[in-house]
């Protein structure tokens, strides 16, 4: 994904002094590691923990998400207020800093709110004193994240479409854990992350893949290759695709899965950020397997697939015996 940053700005929430402290000037985008630390941030808001949805028109910071092309500055500093309101009210949730930022993606507009928590550190303070220099050990606890860290929490928006996506935590409200973000400062139901989403497959095809005796190992390698091939095919996660080639001709089963992870919150066809399409099939392109004895294999689908190169096979006794075939050579690494 190419980012062009066109405008951010950095606002201050130290919960110890109470309100934020709002800059009235946007950040200095010729300096390169400011544009590489923003560049990074954004990015990796993109990933499988990442949640989708589109923006209610009608929604407070909906208009201040449309009215920050025009009126950045003003826009940037209301839409951290708006935050600021609900975040405030929770006992445990840190002090940080939060970016606003407009930026472009081939073109199409796009803002992005991205908050990063505070860190403790160490670092050195020069003092001057009769004696002499003084170095000293100060505790710094103000740091933020490395640029290589994902942001705690962020928002990015298509300002055509206003779909958006969402990494949210959750924190302590009145005792009680619980996300915010969503419900209460965008004011919108996000669709389950792509991770949620593989969970509820995962477990519901493991409950039913019990009840109808298949094999463990064989149910869980057509999960993750049906995940793979679903995304790869259509850019979005297909239950009946699922259903389909993990209990291949057993309708009944097919039929119950379907159901029950609906029952679960699954959301079906989602539609995912490309950059998360293309961390999905990476990931899910192999197939990473443990065995009794120790031994822990990596194979790639293509791999997996070819009974010439692999093949899995049921011993009378109950175990399994995998044979690795047609191999020219070993490479041992440390």
């Amino acid at each position: 994904m190419d980012i062009m940053l066109k405008k951010a700005i950095l606002h201050i929430v130290d919960r110890e002094s109470g309100s934020p402290v709002f800059s009235q000037v946007p950040l200095d985008l010729t300096k390169e590691y400011v544009r590489e630390y923003l560049t990074k941030k954004i990015q990796k808001l993109s990933n499988p923990q990442t949640k989708t949805g589109t923006l209610s028109a009608e929604a407070v910071f909906t208009k201040l998400v449309k009215d920050s092309q025009e009126t950045f500055t003003m826009a940037s500093e209301a839409m951290t207020a708006r935050w600021y309101e609900s975040y405030s009210q929770s006992e445990d949730a840190p002090s940080c800093d939060v970016f606003v930022v407009l930026y472009e993606v081939d073109v199409t507009p796009y803002l992005a709110f991205v908050k990063v928590n505070y860190h403790e550190g160490y670092t050195h303070f020069v003092e001057g004193s009769e004696k002499g220099v003084a170095n000293q050990l100060i505790i710094n606890r103000a740091l933020l994240a490395n640029k290589t860290q994902k942001a705690d929490e962020g928002l990015t928006v298509n300002l055509e479409t206003l779909f958006y996506g969402l990494i949210e935590k959750k924190y302590t409200f009145s005792g009680e854990k619980r996300l915010y973000f969503s419900t209460e400062v965008i004011e919108s139901e996000a669709q389950l992350s792509l991770e949620d989403n593989v969970k509820v497959i995962t477990k519901v095809a493991a409950k039913i893949g019990q009840k109808f005796e298949a094999p463990q190992h064989d149910l869980v390698a057509d999960v993750k290759e049906s995940i793979y091939d679903s995304i790869e095919e259509s850019g979005e996660l297909d239950v009946a695709m699922v259903a389909e080639k993990v209990f291949k001709d057993n309708i009944t089963a097919q039929m119950t899965f379907k159901e029950e992870v609906v029952e679960k919150g699954f959301v079906d066809r989602a539609p995912l950020v490309e950059e998360v399409k293309e961390l999905t099939e990476k990931k899910y392109g192999k197939q990473k397997l443990r065995l009794s004895n120790g031994i822990e294999l990596i194979v790639p689908l293509e791999v997996y697939r070819d009974p010439n190169l692999i093949e899995f096979i049921n011993n009378p006794d109950g175990t399994i015996s995998v044979t690795i075939k047609n191999v020219e050579d070993v490479i041992n690494r440390l």
